[in-house]
C-alpha cells in the first residue's frame, strides 16, 4: 500500500495502459468479425453476380438467359410492350364511356326492390307484345325470383351492382326479342344471373380476404341464379357479371342474337353456347306459339334437280306445252326449333382507389 502511495502516478499510468490494451483487443476482435461478415457478404454477392451473368434457363428456352446489357434492354422493351398491351386491353374492355352500363348509385333497398318488380312486369309485357312465350307452369322472373316470389324481401347489399344487373338483363333480353325472325317461334325458358348480393366481402386479415364468400342466411340459390364455371373474371384486373339466357327457337335467332351482342360496342364476352334437343314439354309449348294459319310442309314426292329422271320429265313436259319451264321448289327439310343456352359475361375494369383511401382502409 505504501509502495502504491509512493508510486501513484506509475500505477495509474500502468492501469491506463492496461485499459487501452483491453480496448484495443476488443476493437481488434470486433474488426476481425466485421471483416469476416463483410467477406462472407462479398462472397455471396459474387456468387449471385456470377449466377446472373451465367444466366437462367427457362422452361421454353434451350439456352440460358444472362444479365447482359442487351438482355436488360430487351427485358425493358418487353416490359414496355406488355404495359402498352395491358393499357390497350383495359381500354378495349372499358369500351366507349357512353356505352358503359352502370347501376344507380343512390338506390336503396326499397327503391331497388320496386324497380326490379317494375322491370319484370315490363319484360313480361314486352314478351306478350312480341309474341314471345314463356312456359306456363314456370313463369320467368328474369333472375330476380327471390324478390318477385317472396313479398317483402329486397336486396340487402350491393344495390348498385344489382341495379347494374337489371340494366344488363334489359339490354340482353331486348336484343334477343329483336333477333327473332318474322313468324319464327321463340320460347323464353329463363334468364339467369350471378347472385352478387348474396355474397359478403371477406374482411382483411381472414382467409380469402378481398374475395366474396357465401352468406349463411341466403347461400341457397334460386332456380334463376347460377355460379359461372367459365368466366373472364380476374381479381384486380377484370371484373365480370355473368348471365345465362335459355330459350328455344330457330338457328337464325341464335345467330342474330350472338351477332347483336358482339357488334353492340359494349364490353360483352360470350363464354359458352350450348345447343340441345328440346324436351317434349318445350316442344309442345313451341307448337302452341306457332302462328295461326302457318303453312305446313308438303309431303315430298320427288326431289327436282337431284335425280336425272325428274329433271328430264319436267323439261319434256314444258317443251311439249310450249311454256317456259318454271323453277319448282319443294321443301326438303323443315327447320325445327332447338333449345339454346347462351352464357354472357359483362366486363369492367376495377376502379382504382386513391392512395389516401387505401391507407385509410388498411388502418
Amino acid at each position: 500500500m505504501d509502495n502504491f502511495k509512493k508510486n501513484k502516478l506509475f500505477y495509474v499510468g500502468l492501469s491506463l495502459v492496461g485499459l487501452v490494451f483491453i480496448a484495443g483487443t476488443y476493437f481488434g476482435v470486433v474488426s476481425v468479425l466485421d471483416q469476416s461478415k463483410t467477406a462472407l457478404a462479398l462472397e455471396k454477392v459474387k456468387k449471385e453476380t456470377a449466377a446472373l451473368l451465367a444466366g437462367h434457363v427457362f422452361a421454353h428456352e434451350d439456352r440460358a438467359i444472362s444479365l447482359t446489357d442487351d438482355n436488360v434492354k430487351n427485358a425493358a422493351k418487353d416490359l414496355a410492350d406488355l404495359n402498352e398491351q395491358l393499357a390497350a386491353l383495359r381500354a378495349s374492355i372499358a369500351s366507349n364511356p357512353e356505352l358503359i352500363i352502370r347501376g344507380k348509385q343512390s338506390t336503396n333497398s326499397n327503391e331497388l326492390n320496386a324497380t326490379l318488380k317494375q322491370s319484370v312486369d315490363e319484360w313480361k309485357k314486352l314478351a306478350v307484345d312480341h309474341d314471345v312465350k314463356i312456359l306456363p307452369n314456370d313463369q320467368c322472373d328474369f333472375g330476380f325470383r327471390r324478390y318477385i316470389r317472396n313479398p317483402g324481401t329486397s336486396p340487402k347489399r350491393e344495390f348498385q351492382r344489382v341495379d347494374q344487373q337489371r340494366l344488363i338483363i334489359d339490354f340482353l333480353y331486348r336484343q334477343l326479342v329483336e333477333s327473332r325472325p318474322a313468324s319464327a317461334p321463340l320460347l323464353l325458358l329463363s334468364v339467369d344471373r350471378e347472385p352478387v348480393e348474396t355474397y359478403v366481402l371477406i374482411p382483411e386479415g381472414k382467409p380469402g380476404a378481398g374475395t366474396y364468400g357465401p352468406e349463411n342466411e341466403s347461400s341457397r340459390n334460386e332456380n334463376d341464379e347460377f355460379s359461372p364455371t367459365r368466366t373472364f373474371d380476374r381479381p384486380g384486373l377484370v371484373e365480370t357479371l355473368s348471365f345465362r339466357l335459355r330459350f328455344a327457337g330457330t338457328t337464325p335467332t341464335l345467330r342474330t342474337f350472338v351477332n347483336k351482342i358482339r357488334n353492340s360496342g359494349r364490353a360483352f364476352a360470350i363464354t359458352a353456347v350450348e345447343v340441345r334437343l328440346p324436351s317434349p314439354e318445350i316442344t309442345k309449348a313451341i307448337g302452341i306459339i306457332a302462328p295461326p294459319g302457318a303453312p305446313t310442309a308438303p309431303a315430298v314426292t320427288n326431289l327436282p334437280g337431284f335425280f336425272a329422271e325428274d329433271t328430264t320429265a319436267i323439261a319434256s313436259k314444258a317443251k311439249s306445252s310450249g311454256a317456259t319451264p318454271k323453277e319448282v321448289r319443294t321443301l326438303v327439310f323443315k327447320e325445327t326449333p332447338s333449345e339454346f343456352i347462351v352464357q354472357v359475361d359483362y366486363l369492367s375494369i376495377p376502379e382504382e382507389k386513391p392512395a389516401a383511401l387505401e391507407g385509410e382502409a388498411k388502418k
